[in-house]
């Protein structure tokens, strides 16, 4: 069979989410894992990449019903769209902070992560310096970090973008959250053993830990929808300690699991953002008060 070349208009221009698109598939090697990942629907994301091929007048997958595989094409627009992103990323970042008011900080926090004591004590610190304060989610804590949306930003581990700089801050034990009416809620803790038969809710493409079996639950992005669904019946959560002490109800109960990873709180950055003398300010600050907020409980416990 022969192909016939395709027109290829060199007016085209490359469209970034049509790149953003293309990498998760390439990464994934499955448009339904991508999509998920992506939180986009599959034939919205197959139609974006057929375009990007229509753009640049090549293949860049082989599917079959089997596997999708890249092509020599494909294999070479991995490489260049990962220097396209990041650049746009850096461009966007530039454009953004010339834009912005000098010593001002967008910080982005998680739910559960208590950030007023560090943004107090920072304005003594700093005066004159203004904070914005935007919460973000599971699935965007480090690219609103890289794409310039904020400077600074509370997450929870792991992650996975390698060009951030990350501060450690504390960890963050798990607990389980029930429905207040479970049997486990009956003891005072409950063991790995104790889930590993339990359906467990996690967020839909998160990077959580494989404990118990999943609840088969789909759709959730944020805590509350967690704990809706935990509240609910359709299955057991794992949580950060942190979020069980802020989302306290009535219908949910919480118990340690000795024994589970914990969560390393910490604040991530970016190396441009770090070469500021207010971001430098603002993340001794929040060092120095975890460290005090630490030796305090350490004294309360002795």
């Amino acid at each position: 069979m022969v192909r016939r070349a395709r027109h290829l208009d060199p007016s085209a221009e490359l469209d970034l989410r049509k790149l953003r698109y293309f990498l998760a598939v390439a990464h994934h090697l499955n448009f339904s894992r991508a999509a998920e990942e992506l939180l986009v629907a599959q034939p919205a994301l197959s139609r974006a990449v057929r375009a990007l091929e229509a753009d640049l007048g090549v293949t860049l997958f082989e599917r079959d019903h089997h596997k999708v595989t890249l092509t020599p094409p494909g294999t070479a627009l991995v490489r260049e769209a990962d220097m396209l992103l990041s650049r746009a990323a850096a461009a966007r970042r530039t454009v953004q902070a010339a834009g912005r008011t000098p010593r001002t900080l967008t910080i982005g926090f998680r739910p559960g992560i208590i950030i007023t004591d560090v943004v107090q004590q920072f304005t003594k610190a700093c005066p004159g310096a203004a904070v914005n304060a935007i919460r973000i989610e599971w699935d965007e804590q480090e690219a609103a970090v890289a794409d310039g949306r904020v400077d600074i930003a509370w997450i929870r581990t792991p992650i996975a973008h390698g060009d951030l700089l990350i501060t450690p801050l504390f960890d963050d034990p798990e607990v389980v959250a029930l429905p207040a009416a479970h049997p486990l809620t009956a003891y005072d803790s409950v063991s790995l053993a104790d889930l590993a038969n339990q359906p467990m809710l996690r967020y839909d493409a998160a990077p959580e830990h494989e404990i118990g079996r999943p609840s088969g639950k789909r759709g959730i992005r944020t805590m509350e929808e967690k704990l809706e669904a935990v509240a609910l019946g359709h299955g057991l959560a794992l949580v950060p300690e942190t979020a069980a002490a802020y989302y306290q109800r009535p219908d949910i109960a919480y118990r340690p699991v000795p024994g589970a990873s914990p969560y390393q709180v910490a604040l991530a950055t970016t190396s441009d953002t770090a070469k500021r003398p207010e971001a430098q300010i603002f993340i001794s600050t929040a060092v120095a008060v975890n460290a005090r907020n630490a030796a305090q409980r350490g004294g309360a416990a002795r």
